[in-house]
C-alpha cells in the first residue's frame, strides 16, 4: 500500500508541472499574439526596368512615432525623384521635397490602374483608414511609365 501511495504522489508531482508549464506557454503565446498588431514598420525598395532603383526606405511609422507619422513614398515632381512624406501631415512635405510639389504614392495619378498583391500596410490611428503599397503598376519618377515595383525588404522601430 505504502508503494501505491508514492506512486500517485509522483504521478501527480508530474502533471502538476506539466500543467504549470502548459499554462506559462499558454500565457507566453497570448502575449505574443497580442503583440503582433504594434509591429514597427516596414522597409521597402522600388525598381523600374528603366534602371531607377531607391533601395530601404523605412515607411509608416515606429513605435515611438505610429500616432504622428506614417512615412510613405511620393514623388517629387520639382526633382523628379521619389521621397518619404509624412500622410498624417502632407503639408509638412519632405526634407527634401516642398509640400505642393510632392505627390504620395497612393494618389490616384501615380497608384497601379490593377493593384496587385499588397507588399505593406499600415492602419493609420484614428480610424483614418489604411495605408496600402502594391507590388507593382506604380508612374516611375525616372521614365513616367508605370512599371515601378515596391519589394517588401524588413522592419523597422
Amino acid at each position: 500500500m505504502g508503494r501505491r501511495r508514492e506512486r500517485t504522489t509522483s504521478h501527480d508531482a508530474f502533471f502538476g508541472h506539466v500543467r504549470r508549464c502548459a499554462i506559462c506557454a499558454l500565457i507566453a503565446v497570448s502575449l505574443l499574439a497580442a503583440a503582433a498588431p504594434a509591429r514597427a514598420g516596414d522597409i521597402v525598395s522600388a525598381s523600374c526596368p528603366c534602371g531607377f532603383q531607391r533601395q530601404g526606405m523605412p515607411i509608416f511609422g515606429g513605435f515611438a512615432t505610429y500616432k504622428t507619422s506614417c512615412l510613405f513614398p511620393a514623388l517629387c515632381r520639382a526633382t523628379r525623384t521619389m521621397v518619404l512624406g509624412n500622410l498624417m501631415d502632407p503639408a509638412a512635405g519632405a526634407k527634401d521635397c516642398p509640400a505642393p510639389e510632392m505627390v504620395f504614392y497612393n494618389d490616384p495619378s501615380l497608384a497601379p490602374e490593377h493593384p496587385g498583391r499588397v507588399v505593406s500596410s499600415w492602419n493609420m490611428p484614428d480610424a483614418k483608414g489604411q495605408a496600402l503599397l502594391y507590388e507593382g503598376g506604380y508612374v516611375c519618377p525616372a521614365c513616367g511609365r508605370r512599371t515601378l515595383r515596391f519589394r517588401h525588404v524588413g522592419f523597422w522601430d
